[in-house]
C-alpha cells in the first residue's frame, strides 16, 4: 500500500524530532590574568587574500611556473600581455609642503604642461646646488639655490597653478627628504595640493615594478614567485590606476598601495646609503614585461600578503576565493605557524572603555581551517563593561599577526 506525499513527509517530521539535537558549540572564553600577559598560538601573516608570497615561494619548490601560480591564486582571472603606461606616484614620504631637488647637469623644468625649460647652472654668481617649489600667494614658485634662495621664472611667469616638472637628462631625479637624498627614476613634479605642495613621480610602469618587486617581495626568492609577484604588483598598480586613483596621483609609496621607494638613498654629500633595486627582481619584472591580470577587461585587484596559513579568505571579486592552499606551508621558517604572547596592558589600552579586561569571548569564526578557522567576531569584557568587535579589528589594534589565532594550550 503506498502512501501520499502529505503522509511521508509528516513521518519525516515526527521523525526528525525524536533525532536528539546536536549540542551546541562550547564558547570559547580565553580568561586574562590580572596583570602580565596571553599566550597564543596562530596561522598566517597578513589578511589572507589573494596570494600568499611564502605560498608562492612553496609553489615554486614544487615545481609550478609564475602562469600557474598566479592561476592558483586569482581563480579565473585571465593572464593578458598590455603596452607600458605612464604611472603617477604620490611620494607620501615627502612630509614639508615642499618639493625640493637635487640640482644636476642638464636638469629642465616645465609648468602646466608646458615646455621644458633648461635649468641655470649658477645664479648670483654661484653654482646652483638645488631647486625648490613651494606654494605663494598666486601659485607655484620655483626657487634656486645658490647660497640663498632665488625665484627664477618659468615661461616668462613668477608663479603657476600647474604642475611644475624636473627632469634630467640622465633619466633619474633626486628628491631631498631632509638629509637623505632619494633617486627617482623618471620626472619629479610639485602639484598644488590645498595651501601646501604635494609631490608625485611620474615614470613608467615597468620603471616603478623595479623598486616595487624587491620591496615587497626578497628578490632572492626562486624566480618563478618574483616574477608572480611581478605580475601581481603590475596588475594592482594598473587596478588601481583605474578604478581608485586620487585626485592628483594614480597611486602612492607606502603600504597603503605598494612599498615604492625610487632607485637609491643618498647622503647629502652623494655617498651611497642603500640601494631599492635589485638585478633579480628586475629580471623578473623584463621577463614579465607588460602582463598583467584582468578579469571582465578590468586589471585585478590583486591582493596579496604575506602567509595565509594554509587557506585563503574570499575578498570582494569573484577570483579572490576561499580555498585550501597546499603551498603556504612547504617552505619552513614562514609564518605559515607562529605563537605570541599579549600583553593585558595592551588589550587594556586598546579598550580603554571596558576597564580592566577579565576575559576574550570568540563569537564567530569562518569555519575554513583548523580551530574553525579565523576569528570573525569576539568580545572584550572587563570591570566596567564589554565591547564587540570583529576579528580583523582586534588583529589590527593588538598587532597580530593574523586573525586565525586561538589560546595556547
Amino acid at each position: 500500500m503506498s502512501r501520499s506525499r502529505a503522509a511521508w513527509a509528516a513521518v519525516a517530521v515526527l521523525l526528525t524530532a525524536l533525532v536528539p539535537a546536536a549540542p551546541a558549540a562550547a564558547a570559547e572564553v580565553v580568561t586574562l590574568p590580572s596583570s602580565g600577559e596571553v599566550a597564543i598560538e596562530g596561522r598566517g601573516f597578513g589578511h589572507g587574500r589573494g596570494m600568499s608570497q611564502w605560498g608562492a615561494y612553496g609553489a615554486a619548490v614544487s615545481g609550478l611556473s609564475y602562469e600557474r601560480i598566479l592561476a592558483h591564486y586569482y581563480r579565473g582571472a585571465e593572464l593578458v600581455t598590455r603596452d607600458d603606461i605612464q604611472l603617477r606616484v604620490r611620494i607620501t614620504a615627502d612630509t614639508d609642503g615642499e618639493t625640493w631637488v637635487v640640482a644636476s647637469a642638464g636638469m629642465t623644468a616645465s609648468a602646466g604642461g608646458g615646455a621644458a625649460q633648461a635649468l641655470p647652472s649658477s645664479l648670483g654668481g654661484r653654482p646652483v646646488t638645488a631647486w625648490r617649489v613651494l606654494a605663494g600667494r598666486s601659485g607655484l614658485v620655483l626657487q634656486g639655490y645658490a647660497r640663498e634662495w632665488h625665484p627664477v621664472a618659468l615661461g616668462g611667469a613668477a608663479a603657476h597653478s600647474g604642475p611644475v616638472r624636473f627632469a634630467s637628462p640622465s633619466g633619474v631625479v633626486r628628491l631631498m627628504l631632509g638629509p637623505t637624498h632619494r633617486e627617482y627614476r623618471g620626472a619629479v613634479e610639485a602639484v598644488a595640493v590645498g595651501s601646501a605642495v604635494g609631490t608625485r613621480v611620474v615614470a613608467s610602469l615597468e620603471s616603478y615594478l623595479r623598486s616595487v618587486v624587491p620591496a615587497e617581495m626578497p628578490a632572492s626568492w626562486p624566480a618563478a614567485a618574483v616574477r608572480a609577484q611581478a605580475v601581481a604588483a603590475r596588475s594592482y598598480a594598473r587596478w588601481q590606476r583605474t578604478e581608485e586613483p586620487g585626485d592628483w596621483y594614480d597611486t602612492c609609496d607606502s603600504t597603503r598601495c605598494q612599498v615604492f621607494d625610487g632607485v637609491a638613498d643618498y647622503t647629502a654629500a652623494g655617498e651611497l646609503l642603500r640601494r631599492h633595486e635589485h638585478p633579480a627582481s628586475d629580471a623578473a619584472v623584463a621577463a614579465t614585461a607588460g602582463r598583467l591580470l584582468i578579469h571582465d577587461g578590468i586589471p585585478v585587484f590583486a591582493q596579496f600578503g604575506s602567509a595565509n596559513g594554509g587557506w585563503t579568505v574570499r575578498g570582494s571579486r569573484p577570483y579572490l576565493r576561499a580555498f585550501e592552499d597546499p603551498y603556504d606551508g612547504v617552505v619552513s621558517g614562514s609564518p605559515h605557524t607562529w605563537r605570541a604572547t599579549v600583553p593585558v596592558d595592551r588589550i587594556a589600552a586598546a579598550y580603554p572603555g571596558v576597564g580592566r579586561p577579565a576575559s576574550i569571548t570568540v563569537t564567530g569564526r569562518d569555519g575554513l581551517g583548523a580551530w574553525g578557522g579565523r576569528v570573525t567576531s569576539l568580545v572584550i569584557r572587563g570591570s566596567a563593561g564589554s565591547v564587540e568587535v570583529t576579528g580583523e579589528q582586534f588583529r589590527i589594534a593588538l598587532g597580530l599577526r593574523s586573525a586565525w589565532w586561538r589560546a595556547a594550550g
